[in-house]
C-alpha cells in the first residue's frame, strides 16, 4: 500500500513538474477591420464584448497598437515581423490586396513566420479563420497557411466579401451602377460597330467581328462578376476544399469549434493557435442566437458572436487547465471601414471613437487598433501601455516569451514588447515607425529618447469628406486611396504632437525650431530606413494579380464548383498529427495544391 501511495505521489509530483516546464503556449486572434471604438474595454457601451474586456482586466490594453492601413499588408507584416514593403508586398497601385485566391501575388515563401518558426522548435501549430496573404505554389514553395508554418488550417483563404452572402458585391460598392454601365457600354460598342458600318468604313464581316468582340467583352465581364462567389468563396480545410462557395449557415460555430478542437488535442504539447476572425468584415453575419441582440444593429450582432467566439476558446483553455501557461495576444488587422453604410443609410462599418480616417488611410483612424496582451503571472493584471507599439512586434515579442532567437538572414522590425507589457521598460524601443500606405510613405511616427511625448510627421494625407451619421470619410472613393487625386501632399510636412493631439485636428508651427528640430531627425531617420531597402520581386503587378483559371481551388470541375461541408463541427476530432507542408523543393501540381472533394 506504501508502494502504491508513493507511485501515485511521484506521478502527481511528475506531472505537476511536467506542466511547470513546459514552454508556454500561444494564441493569436486577429480581429478584422475592428475599430479603436468598437470594443468594451476601449470606452464602447452599445455593443456588449464581456470576453475580451476580461482578457483585458487580466492582462494588458495597447492604446496606442499601430498596424498598417489594409488587412493583406497589415497580415504579412504581423507574420514575419518585417515591414512589407521588404518583400514586395507594398503596392504603388489601386490594388493593395489579393483579389482572387488564383492570383499569384501574396507572402514570398521565403520569408519567415513565427508559425514557422515555432514548428521548428517542436510547436503543435494552426490557423482558423481569415489567411489573406496569398496561396500560390510554385516551385519555390506556397503561400498558403500549411507552406508557410502552419500545421493545421481551416478557413476563408482569401477573405469575407460581400460577394459571398449573394445580395451584393465589391463592383457595386465601388460603382453603384455597375450593371447599368455595363450595358450602356455594350449599347455604346454596338453603336460604334453600326456606325462604322453604315459609313462604309467597315462591311458586314467587320461589322459582325466587332459585334462579336464586344458581346464577349462586356459578357464576359458579366460573367466574371457573377463568377466571383464561386472563385473566392470558399472554405478549405488544410488544402482541401471542403465548401464552395460557402454558406453563412453555422459560419462562427465551425471556426469555433475547430479551434477548440486543436487545443484538446494538442493541449499537453507546447501549441500555438492563431484565430483569425471573419468577423467584422462585410458580408456580416451573426447566427440566430446573435442576430437582432445588440444595440448597435447588424454589426454589433457580428462583434459579439466574434466575442463569444472568443470567450470558447479562452473557456477551453482554462477547461484544460492550460490558460497560466498561455500567452495570447489579440489585435485588429487596421481600423473600422467607416464607410461601410448600407442603401437603407445602416451602417455596417465599425467606429473608431475619437481617432480620425478609416481603414485605408494613415491616420490614426485606419492604423490605430484594440489591442490586448495576457499572460498570467507575467504581464501584471489591468495595466494600461500607451506607448508606441507595432502589429510587427508580433513575431519578436512570441520569439522573447517562448525563448527562441530571431532569424539572422534578415531585418527584423518589430520589437519585444515584453519589457513594456512586464514594466522592466517604460518607453518604447521604437524610435521610429514608418507608416506606408501601400508602397507609398505617408508619414513617420517619432518617440524621442527622452520625454514622453510621441510625434507624427505627416508627408501625404487621404481627402476626407462628410458623411452620414457625422462620420468622415472617404465616401467619394469607397475605401481610401494611396496617392492621386484624393490625397494631399505635404511639404513642408504637417507634425502632431500625437500624445496630445491623437485626433490630429492641431497641427504644430512648422516654423518653430523645436518642431523643425523634429522634421530633420525623422528626414536622417527616413533615409536610414530607405538605404536598408532591397529590390525585391513587386507582389502586385498586373500579372501577379490576375487569376489563374488552371490554379483555381474547385470541388468539381472548373467553372462548375459546388460542394458543401459534410463534417459535423460540434462532433469534429481532429487527429493529433496534421498534415505536413509540401516539399519546398519541386514543382506542386494545382490538384496537390487544393485537392477536391471527392
Amino acid at each position: 500500500m506504501l508502494l502504491v501511495l508513493f507511485l501515485i505521489g511521484l506521478c502527481a509530483y511528475a506531472s505537476n513538474a511536467s506542466q511547470q516546464t513546459k514552454r508556454p503556449n500561444v494564441v493569436v486572434f486577429i480581429m478584422d477591420d475592428i475599430g479603436m471604438g468598437d470594443l468594451g474595454c476601449f470606452g464602447n457601451d452599445t455593443i456588449n464584448t464581456p470576453n475580451i474586456d476580461a482578457l483585458a482586466a487580466g492582462g494588458a490594453k495597447l492604446t496606442q497598437h499601430i498596424a498598417l492601413p489594409l488587412c493583406t499588408p497589415s497580415r504579412a507584416a504581423l507574420m514575419t515581423g518585417r515591414y512589407p514593403v521588404r518583400y514586395g508586398m507594398a503596392s504603388r497601385n489601386i490594388m493593395r490586396i489579393v483579389p482572387f485566391l488564383s492570383a499569384k501575388a501574396g507572402l514570398p515563401p521565403n520569408e519567415t513566420t513565427y508559425a514557422e518558426m515555432l514548428q521548428e522548435t517542436g510547436y503543435a501549430t494552426a490557423l482558423v479563420g481569415k489567411w489573406h496573404i496569398g496561396t500560390y505554389c510554385d516551385n519555390t514553395g506556397c503561400q498558403d497557411p500549411i507552406g508557410q508554418g502552419f500545421q493545421y488550417y481551416y478557413g476563408v483563404p482569401l477573405t469575407n466579401l460581400r460577394d459571398c452572402r449573394g445580395d451584393s458585391n465589391v463592383f457595386i460598392a465601388w460603382d453603384e451602377h455597375i450593371y447599368r454601365d455595363i450595358f450602356i457600354t455594350y449599347i455604346f460598342l454596338l453603336w460604334g460597330s453600326y456606325s462604322l458600318k453604315k459609313r462604309n468604313i467597315i462591311g458586314r464581316p467587320g461589322f459582325m467581328i466587332l459585334f462579336a468582340i464586344s458581346t464577349i467583352l462586356c459578357g464576359g465581364f458579366y460573367a466574371f462578376i457573377q463568377g466571383i462567389k464561386m472563385m473566392n468563396c470558399l472554405i478549405l480545410e488544410n488544402r482541401k476544399v471542403v465548401e464552395q462557395p460557402y454558406t453563412y449557415d453555422n459560419l462562427a460555430n465551425r471556426m469555433t469549434q475547430r479551434a477548440v478542437n486543436f487545443l484538446e488535442v494538442n493541449h499537453d504539447k507546447p501549441f500555438m493557435l492563431t484565430m483569425s476572425f471573419l468577423q467584422a468584415h462585410t458580408a456580416l453575419f451573426s447566427s440566430d442566437k446573435f442576430t437582432n441582440r445588440s444595440k448597435h444593429g447588424p454589426y454589433g450582432d457580428t462583434v459579439e458572436e466574434m466575442d463569444y467566439s472568443l470567450g470558447e476558446v479562452m473557456a477551453t483553455l482554462k477547461r484544460l487547465g492550460i490558460a497560466d501557461n498561455t500567452f495570447v495576444y489579440l489585435t485588429s488587422d487596421n481600423g473600422g471601414h467607416v464607410e461601410e453604410i448600407t442603401e437603407d443609410d445602416v451602417r455596417e462599418g465599425g467606429w473608431n471613437g475619437i481617432y480620425k480616417g478609416s481603414k485605408g488611410s494613415s491616420y490614426e483612424g485606419g492604423i490605430r487598433v484594440p489591442t490586448v496582451v495576457s499572460y498570467p503571472g507575467v504581464i501584471p493584471a489591468g495595466i494600461e501601455v500607451s506607448e508606441p507599439t507595432h502589429i510587427i512586434d508580433a513575431l519578436p515579442t512570441i520569439a522573447d516569451v517562448v525563448g527562441i532567437p530571431l532569424p539572422e538572414d534578415r531585418v527584423i522590425d518589430g520589437k519585444s514588447m515584453m519589457p513594456l507589457l512586464t514594466n522592466t521598460r517604460t518607453m518604447s524601443d521604437h524610435e521610429f515607425m514608418y507608416h506606408y500606405c501601400g508602397g507609398y510613405m505617408h508619414g513617420v511616427r517619432y518617440r524621442p529618447r527622452e520625454g514622453s511625448i510621441s510625434y507624427k510627421i505627416v508627408y501625404m494625407s487621404v481627402r476626407l469628406i462628410p458623411g452620414p451619421h457625422g462620420v468622415e470619410g472617404c465616401f467619394n472613393t469607397y475605401a481610401c486611396q494611396c496617392y492621386g487625386s484624393s490625397t494631399d501632399y505635404h511639404n513642408p510636412p504637417l507634425v502632431y504632437d500625437i500624445t496630445n493631439d491623437p485626433s490630429e485636428s492641431s497641427p504644430l508651427d512648422t516654423h518653430e525650431p523645436f518642431v523643425q528640430d523634429i522634421i530633420g531627425k525623422v528626414e536622417g531617420a527616413l533615409e536610414v530606413h530607405k538605404a536598408s531597402l532591397s529590390q525585391v520581386p513587386y507582389q502586385f503587378s498586373l500579372l501577379r494579380l490576375l487569376p489563374r483559371p488552371w490554379a483555381q481551388p474547385c470541388c468539381g470541375v472548373f467553372p462548375f464548383c459546388s460542394c458543401r461541408e459534410q463534417s459535423d463541427a460540434s462532433s469534429l476530432q481532429m487527429g493529433p498529427t496534421m498534415e505536413p507542408p509540401l516539399s519546398v523543393s519541386r514543382q506542386v501540381p494545382v490538384e496537390e495544391q487544393m485537392s477536391p472533394q471527392t
